[in-house]
């Protein structure tokens, strides 16, 4: 989400660029056998944390979210069951020499 000021945005972005990741503690065994306690460090993907709210998206296809109506003749909207009684009317009706409802 963007701000509207830009001191916010640069006041968030070294934010983020002060963290290098998350130390993870844990223990293991040296040479000698002895358990010792050290850190595990896992880094930040800086790249995707400079890219916060830049991702693209896929876009949604027009034809399911109030796209262009093709029908030639139409009745009622996409979808709707009026609509759909009058396809299963053209279809039931349809010979090999007729055309279909929806353009090309």
């Amino acid at each position: 989400m963007k701000n509207k000021f830009p001191i916010i945005e640069k006041a968030k972005r070294q934010a983020r660029m002060c963290f290098l990741g998350i130390a993870i503690s844990t223990e293991v065994k040296d040479i000698d056998g002895e358990m010792i306690q050290v850190e595990k460090v896992l880094k930040f993907n800086r790249t995707a944390l400079k890219n916060i709210g830049k991702a693209k998206r896929e876009k949604v296809d027009p034809r399911m979210v109030g796209g262009e109506d093709k029908m030639i003749v139409k009745v009622g909207n996409p979808g709707s069951a009026e609509r759909v009684e009058a396809l299963i009317a053209q279809y039931a009706s349809l010979a090999e020499d007729e055309m279909s409802p929806f353009e090309d």
